[in-house]
């Protein structure tokens, strides 16, 4: 079975009639009423999935709503370029604007950003538990409580270290981690059968990584869930602290679309940490809604060695650095010969020669736990999109130039002859004395080219009205039937990849809303 191949939902190619007339005969009953659903999710990716999942096991009747399009493994693993146009939002361009503008990625089809993320997999740290529930009130927030939900998700995603031998770039990282004497440890992935074939950012055609639409999805579909793709949910209609009903727009396959209203008792907005914002402030709820907006900042580089590494035919890097964490964290970044020109491309004079070394080449990163502030809001023109902003704050300033420092030294003292920074105008570093300078000085913030692809904190739950959106199970407040259930909620940046703790309280969420409302 391939990805997303069950019956009764839209599939890709086909339009969407199929899944409507899922719900009804049409698009509207025999007296012209709109669709009623009991429970209705507004987006299919690790919170949304992981709600449909729970609801639909527990006797709920469950709609959701993905704005992309469903795809199977013959869609995946294909080119960048056609990969960013099928299965990223935006042809994978969404800008963090700032002082220092940031690339963003994230999904937009039927499993959302799980198909072509990394798979990798942290629980969420004592500390940041601990944290959050000091900070934010949340309550029922304990490592035992969460205990359970992990090992639910973990088990769903076949969760496991990496199997076989590791990769060359793997193998390098840890030689340079051994040579600095710090701690280190292999990420724990949702790819048990993970056979090296460097697509994860592409989709896996393999059916290896464990993206939610392999078994979880299908699992809700099983159980009755029902989902409609090619439809974006355009508006909540609101009146007297409930939600009445949503507007969404349905995209058919001969290019037109419908407008649809869809009624729900209960409405769970999953549509990740830009979208979900994005979608409640359109609709007038705000309070504390997009003011909080967290990432992950990222500065990559690129190490020459003297031996053959080929990562591009190898999963990225398996090890992460945790000797400074939680303000810093190094690893590896996927890597192709596109992405190293573009790596290369700050200083592109220079280096444009290295293209033809790119089988002893590979791609480094150093991320920070961002302490900047940030914000989502609806852009005024066309459809309203989201706007993200985010400032750098001078600890990421100084945190990402101690890191590039640290990491440099490592790649050295791994073998290689020369470490390129995304920097503008900075040269290579071949020394660790030119490394450690970084150090004591800061990276100039307007030559910085930093990525991410961690976002949260959109929607911050927790019991303290005064800073968050819904309360610590995901209610938004002031409203009866309205929820958030997904990266919007985390109340601050966890400082790991964020998936295995989106899927855990999504799921002791969605219990604590069946024990409240079953039918």
């Amino acid at each position: 079975m391939t990805a997303g191949d069950t019956t009764g939902n839209t599939t890709a190619g086909t339009g969407v009639s199929t899944g409507i007339n899922t719900l009804t005969s049409t698009r509207e009953n025999a007296t012209g009423q709109p669709i009623r659903v009991q429970v209705l999710i507004i987006g299919s990716g690790a919170g949304g999935a992981t709600t449909a999942s729970i609801l639909a096991e527990q006797g709920f009747e469950v709609v959701v709503l993905e704005e992309g399009e469903r795809h199977g493994f013959a869609d995946y693993g294909q080119t960048p370029a056609k990969a960013m146009s099928l299965l990223y939002r935006n042809r994978g361009i969404m800008p963090v604007m700032g002082s220092v503008p940031i690339g963003y990625v994230e999904g937009r089809c039927l499993g959302g950003s799980t198909e072509i993320n990394s798979g990798f997999w942290h629980r969420l740290p004592p500390e940041f538990l601990m944290r959050w529930q000091a900070r934010f009130g949340l309550a029922d927030f304990t490592q035992e409580s969460l205990d359970q939900h992990f090992d639910w998700a973990e088990t769903m995603l076949s969760v496991s270290n990496h199997p076989g031998p590791w990769p060359k770039s793997t193998a390098v990282f840890n030689r340079g981690v051994e040579a600095m004497q710090w701690s280190a440890q292999e990420v724990k992935r949702a790819a048990a059968d993970c056979v090296n074939n460097n697509t994860c950012s592409t989709g896996c055609p393999k059916g290896a990584k464990q993206g939610v639409s392999l078994k979880l999805i299908p699992q809700a579909q099983a159980n009755g869930a029902r989902f409609i793709t090619g439809c974006k949910a355009k508006l909540l209609l609101k009146s007297r602290g409930k939600i009445t009903g949503v507007l969404a727009e349905i995209h058919k396959a001969d290019r037109t679309s419908d407008l649809v209203r869809i009624d729900a008792d209960h409405v769970f907005v999953c549509a990740g940490p830009t979208q979900t914002p994005g979608l409640l402030r359109k609709s007038g709820i705000k309070e504390h809604v997009g003011d909080t907006f967290q990432i992950h900042p990222m500065l990559k580089v690129s190490a020459l060695f003297d031996e053959d590494i080929d990562a591009h035919k190898s999963v990225m890097p398996l090890l992460q650095v945790k000797e400074f964490w939680p303000d810093i964290s190094m690893g590896g970044s996927f890597f192709s010969v596109g992405h190293l020109a573009l790596n290369l491309g700050d200083n592109w004079l220079n280096n444009h020669d290295l293209i033809a070394n790119y089988r002893q080449m590979a791609t480094y990163y150093v991320a920070v736990r961002g302490t900047g502030s940030g914000t989502v809001r609806t852009s005024l023109l066309g459809d309203g999109e989201p706007v993200l902003k985010y400032e750098l704050s001078d600890t990421d300033i100084r945190h990402l130039s101690q890191g590039l420092a640290r990491l440099s030294s490592l790649l050295l003292s791994a073998g290689a002859k020369a470490v390129y920074p995304c920097v503008q105008g900075l040269p290579k570093i071949s020394s660790e004395l030119e490394a450690v300078r970084w150090l004591d000085e800061n990276l100039p913030r307007n030559a910085l080219s930093l990525t991410t692809v961690h976002a949260f904190s959109t929607c911050p739950i927790g019991e303290k009205a005064e800073s968050c959106a819904a309360d610590s199970f995901g209610k938004v407040h002031g409203f009866s039937n309205l929820y958030v259930n997904d990266a919007s909620m985390l109340p601050d940046s966890p400082g790991i990849n964020p998936q295995g703790t989106i899927m855990a309280m999504a799921r002791r969420n969605a219990l604590h809303f069946a024990e409240l409302h079953k039918p």
